[in-house]
C-alpha cells in the first residue's frame, strides 16, 4: 500500500497543488514572466515548531509554524527589499533582519529561449530579530539569526515550449486526471462563521481499489481549520490528522435519509452525526471538537453550521463537485493529506508547508 499512497499522493500534490486547467501545460505562443522578489528563512520555534518565514513582492510577509500535522500560519504586510524584512505580528511578535549573501548564482534551468535577464538566487544568512510568542504558550521564537535565500526574477520573454516538451506536458497532465478519475471518494464538510472566524471541518474516505485491485483498504482523514482576522493580519490553525473505519462511516450513495457519523482520531475529542432527510436542509449535531495551537478547544458542530456530504471522484471534488453554498470546496487541504501519506508521517510539514496558503485565503 505504500507504493500506491506515494505514486498517488504525488499526483494529488502535483495537481491540486498546481491547480493547471486541462491543456494549460501547451501554451501557445511567447510567455511573458514578470518581475518578482522573494526572500524566505527558516528558523526552529519551542516545542518543536519549525518557522518558515516568507515574502511576496516588498509587502507581503508570511510566517508558517509547523509541527507535524499542525500549523498556524500569519499573513501580514511589511517592508521587504533584497537587503532584509521588516515586520510585525500584532502583539506576538516582529521580525528585523538584514541578509548577509554567502553565495550567488545566476541560473536559468528552464531550457527555453529567452530574452531579457535571467533570474538570480542567493544563499546566506538572516541576521537581526525574530521574536515570536504564541498564544498560550504554544511556540516561542526567539532568534538572532537565520538561514535563508533571496530570489530574484526580472521581465523576461520566453518563447513556447518546442512541439515534443508540449505534446509531453499534455500527456502527462491527462495522466494525472485519469487517476484522479478513478479515486473514489466520499467527503463530508461543515463549516460556519462565528465571531468573526470561520470554521471548518473536513472529513474524506479515499477509495484507490478501482486503481490498486480490490485487496487495497480504503484510507481515511480528517482536518480542521480556523481562519481569522487579527489586528491587519490573516491567522489561519490546522490540523490533518489520518484516522480509521470510524473516521467517516457514511451510508452509500444514493440512501435516503443519507447519514453519517464522524470519529477521528486525536486531537479532535468525540464525535458528530450528519443526516440529510429530501427536502430539508441536513443536520449535523453532536460534541466533536479540536484543539488548534493557540486555541481553546473549537468546536465543530452546532445550529450555525452548515454541511454536505458526497461521494465523488477526486478530480469531480477538485473541479467543484461538492461545493457547500456557493464556490469550490477547498481540497487542497486533502491532497496536502494525500502528498504527505506518499511520503509518510514525516512530511507532514511539508504538506502544510505547501498547502499553507491555500488555507489561508
Amino acid at each position: 500500500m505504500k507504493a500506491s499512497r506515494r505514486i498517488l499522493g504525488s499526483a494529488l500534490a502535483a495537481i491540486a497543488l498546481l491547480a493547471l486547467p486541462a491543456g494549460a501545460a501547451a501554451k501557445q505562443g511567447p510567455e511573458i514572466q514578470e518581475r518578482s522578489l522573494r526572500l524566505s528563512l527558516v528558523t526552529k520555534g519551542s516545542n518543536g515548531y519549525r518557522a518558515i518565514l516568507t515574502t511576496a513582492g516588498h509587502r507581503q510577509v508570511k510566517l508558517e509554524l509547523i509541527d507535524g500535522s499542525v500549523a498556524v500560519a500569519l499573513q501580514t504586510t511589511g517592508r521587504v527589499s533584497r537587503r532584509g524584512i521588516e515586520a510585525t505580528f500584532g502583539d506576538l511578535g516582529r521580525v528585523s533582519v538584514r541578509f548577509d549573501a554567502a553565495r550567488r548564482e545566476a541560473r536559468d534551468r528552464s531550457g527555453r529561449d529567452c530574452r531579457g535577464r535571467g533570474p538570480i538566487f542567493e544563499e546566506g544568512v538572516f541576521r537581526g530579530t525574530i521574536r515570536f510568542e504564541g498564544e498560550n504558550g504554544f511556540t516561542r521564537i526567539d532568534a538572532s539569526q537565520a538561514g535563508g535565500v533571496v530570489e530574484r526574477r526580472f521581465r523576461r520573454v520566453c518563447e513556447p515550449s518546442p512541439p515534443t516538451a508540449a505534446a509531453f506536458e499534455d500527456a502527462f497532465q491527462e495522466a494525472f486526471e485519469e487517476i484522479f478519475n478513478r479515486v473514489r471518494l466520499t467527503y463530508l464538510r461543515a463549516s460556519t462563521r462565528v465571531a468573526g472566524t470561520n470554521v471548518i471541518f473536513e472529513a474524506a474516505s479515499f477509495d484507490f481499489r478501482p486503481i490498486f485491485g480490490p485487496r487495497t483498504p480504503l484510507e481515511y482523514a480528517a482536518t480542521a481549520r480556523s481562519v481569522q482576522r487579527r489586528e491587519g493580519m490573516l491567522v489561519s490553525r490546522s490540523v490533518i490528522a489520518e484516522g480509521g473505519e470510524a473516521t467517516l462511516l457514511a451510508s452509500k450513495r444514493g440512501k435516503v435519509p443519507a447519514t453519517a457519523t464522524v470519529a477521528p482520531p486525536k486531537p479532535f475529542t468525540r464525535t458528530a452525526q450528519y443526516v440529510k432527510e429530501p427536502g430539508s436542509a441536513a443536520t449535523w449535531v453532536g460534541p466533536l471538537a479540536v484543539r488548534l495551537p493557540g486555541a481553546s478547544l473549537v468546536p465543530l458542530t452546532g445550529p450555525g453550521f452548515k454541511s454536505v456530504l458526497c461521494h465523488l471522484s477526486f478530480g469531480a471534488l477538485l473541479e467543484g463537485g461538492c461545493a457547500l453554498g456557493s464556490g469550490k470546496p477547498d481540497s487542497r487541504s486533502l491532497a496536502g493529506w494525500a502528498a504527505a501519506s506518499a511520503q509518510g508521517s514525516g512530511s507532514h510539514s511539508q504538506a502544510f508547508a505547501d498547502a499553507r496558503l491555500s488555507w489561508s485565503r
